[in-house]
């Protein structure tokens, strides 16, 4: 189980710590420190308890942490497969949820999972260049039906 990411921010960059002094600064275990000296982190081994440079330990763990990845405009993030997709064939579906804004709709070009994205109004005209947008209508509300659906059933049977 994964748990929540080491806090950088309160590493002094001009400090040395010892595996435990860095493990209850970045709140994690002494084991995940030690680990991390195992796996490369830089530190002083000629005395005991090993020194590490607060320098040192933030450049290792940014480093370690992969980069964010950023979907194109006709991309979509697919979770089954772990990185930016593009729609298979090119076909996307745009529903309205706002006056400025809606929800991209797509299928992983790939695993064939659906996939959807938050999209802004005004780059519509150029998400319509790269690929085929179509805009399904669902079925309306009652509020936007000029003349609600009357109950004649019930006159049916009646005798008048």
């Amino acid at each position: 189980m994964a748990g929540r990411r080491p806090n950088r921010r309160a590493i002094k960059r001009h400090y040395s710590y010892t595996s435990e002094e860095a493990a209850a600064v970045l709140g994690v275990a002494k084991g995940s420190v030690r680990r991390w000296l195992k796996a490369g982190l830089p530190h002083i081994a000629d005395q005991r308890p090993f020194l590490i440079l607060g320098g040192d330990l933030r450049d290792f763990l940014d480093k370690r942490d992969k980069p964010k990845q950023r979907c194109g405009l006709g991309e979509f993030f697919c979770f089954r497969c772990r990185e930016p997709k593009g729609a298979a064939g090119g076909l996307i579906d745009y529903t309205p949820r706002t006056v400025l804004s809606g929800q991209l709709s797509a299928i992983c070009e790939t695993c064939e999972t659906i996939m959807h994205k938050n999209f802004s109004a005004s780059k519509l005209g150029l998400l319509e260049r790269q690929a085929a947008v179509s805009f399904p209508q669902g079925d309306p509300r009652l509020n936007e039906m000029g003349i609600p659906r009357r109950n004649d059933h019930f006159r049916k049977g009646a005798k008048a």
